[in-house]
Order: structure tokens, then sequence, then C-alpha cells
């Protein structure tokens, strides 16, 4: 028995010692204020390596399949691309203008950035940045998201006060939604039927049909809402509220606000990271990232970021490393 046990104990650590370890994954994190993306490791909640970018880092969009982020630099007009397998920036794509918000397709090969002044949308082959083509948009486009089958690009025009659907094959505008005061962020649920504009102006939500392409209905949340982000079922919608330090909780078969979770100081970007059901919110005011549990809605813990954090866009890379 002694010698069976044995035998188990070293088998059962052999085991232990040669099991693979669990993949990470990671949030890029802009801070406008030291032109710097902070790396968050999720598994542990820290900063694991920050980088050097453009001049007033603001929007994020990663195309995990690609290994690549794009992250916009709007007082340096251009985008910076990180390797998310390095995690290092390897290259400069020049944008003239204010680039702000940005989607990209899956496969990395098409970037579309929102130009915040000359009210315009560029979309840029990433392989030949130099091919450009300019995309019809409204009064200073902020927030972009693609539709699940990437044929429909979505603006949030702050300054017109509606949400454009563009035909990403054609490039002709779709319809122009009326939303309410100075949308900004947007957001998709995961099954692509609805569409969220958070109304900066109004302290609401704008709930879309993105079949019938039409606002079925209007949700109050906090002060000064900025972005928004799904739980993975959709039963769920997290607001920031820049300007009561909160993220508002909503749920979405009645389209009520059921909590409202106290974070760090004018919470911007907004995520949710389902491998371990937290939500992150960058603080422009405290320099950090709130990390919310999504059971209890509450803020667990404050990670230490860099000067003016923002994340503007879908920050957290999906894909394991």
């Amino acid at each position: 028995m002694n010698k069976f046990r044995q035998h188990f104990s070293a088998f059962a650590i052999l085991l232990l010692t040669a099991a693979p370890a669990a993949a990470q994954q990671f949030a890029y994190i802009t801070n406008q204020g030291d032109d710097t993306v902070s790396i968050i490791d999720l598994q542990t909640d820290r900063v694991i390596k920050t980088l050097q970018v453009g001049k007033g880092p603001v929007g994020v969009a990663i195309a995990s399949a690609a290994r690549r982020a794009f992250i916009s630099n709007v007082d340096g007009q251009s985008v910076s691309v990180i390797d998310t397998n390095s995690r290092d920036v390897i290259g400069t794509l020049q944008v003239p203008g204010t680039p702000v918000g940005m989607a990209v397709t899956a496969d990395g090969k098409m970037l579309y950035v929102a130009d915040w002044y000359d009210d315009k949308v560029v979309a840029i082959d990433t392989a030949n940045p130099e091919r450009r083509t300019r995309l019809p948009a409204g009064k200073a486009p902020a927030g972009l998201i693609l539709s699940q089958d990437e044929r429909t690009l979505y603006i949030a025009n702050r300054d017109s006060n509606d949400v454009m659907a563009i035909n990403t094959g054609n490039l002709e505008i779709i319809s122009r939604i009326p939303v309410g005061n100075h949308p900004f962020g947007l957001t998709l649920s995961p099954d692509g039927a609805v569409l969220y504009a958070v109304n900066v102006f109004d302290n609401s939500v704008s709930v879309i049909d993105t079949r019938k392409l039409a606002v079925t209905a209007t949700v109050p949340v906090g002060e000064h809402p900025y972005c928004a982000t799904a739980n993975p079922d959709g039963s769920r919608l997290y607001v920031s509220n820049t300007q009561d330090d909160s993220v508002s909780v909503i749920d979405t078969t009645q389209y009520r606000t059921i909590a409202t979770i106290a974070v760090d100081g004018n919470p911007e970007g907004l995520a949710y990271h389902p491998a371990n059901h937290r939500i992150y919110a960058a603080s422009w005011l405290e320099n950090t990232v709130s990390v919310i549990d999504a059971s209890s809605h509450k803020k667990i813990a404050s990670i230490p970021t860099g000067k003016k954090s923002r994340a503007f866009g879908q920050f957290i890379d999906t894909v394991p490393h």
C-alpha cells in the first residue's frame, strides 16, 4: 500500500507539473496623458508592459485572429500598430486629422478610423496603407463598430445626434437612425440583433433593432455616460457614467437599471471579460482601471495604469496567448 501511494503521489506530481499553463488574455488601455498603452494580464489583473505610442492615444481596436491591436493617436494624427504576440509597437499609420474611434475586421485587413473634426471615416487597407477610402459620416463621428458579418459599419455621429449604418461592400449609406443627444460609444448585443448607442448629453442609451434599423427603447442611465458593453448572453448591459463615477447595470429583458456600481473617477472605456466574468472600466481621473465582479456588482480592485486612461473601443484581446 505504501509503495502504491508513493507511486500514485509521484504520478500526480508529474501530471501537475506537465499540465500546460492557462492561456493568457490581455487588455490594451490607452493613456492619453502620457502617450502610452498599458497592457494588463487579465489572469493577474496587473500591468505587465507599458508601450510608448503616438501623441494622445484614445481609441483601441483589436483584430485578435490577426494578432494586431490598433491605437488611435488623436493629437499625433496617427494609428500605432501593436503585435499582440510580442506586445510591441511594430508600425505607425499616418492618419491626417483627428482619429478617435475605430473598428477593424477580424482578419485585420480593413481598419476604419473616425476623423472627429473632418466629419469623415477613413477605411484603410492595412496591408497597403496608402489605399484609403473616405466614407460618408455625420458631424463629429465618434464610436464605430462592425456588424458580426462585417457587412455593416455603424457610426455614432455625436453632433448629428444619429447613428449611421454603412454598407461596407459599396460604402453607401443604408440608414441614418435618430438617437439621443450626442451619441458617443457603441456596442452590440452578442447575437448582433441589438445595437446600443450611448447618448452623452441625454444621460441615456438608445436601443436599436439592427434588422429594422430603428430605436425600440431608450434607457436612462447616470450622468454623462460614455461607453457600454454587454455580458456574454446579452442579458446585461453595462454603461460607464463619467460625471458620477459609476457604471449602470441594465437588465435588457426589461430595459431598466438594476444596479449602479461605484468605480474610480471619470470612467470611460468599458469591456466585459467572459473568462473571469469581470468588467473593466478605464478611469480618466484616477489613472486606473476599475475591476468589477459581474456577480456581486461591486468593484473589487483598481489597477494602476498611465495618465488619463481612456480605452475607447474594444480593448480586450479575446484570443489566448
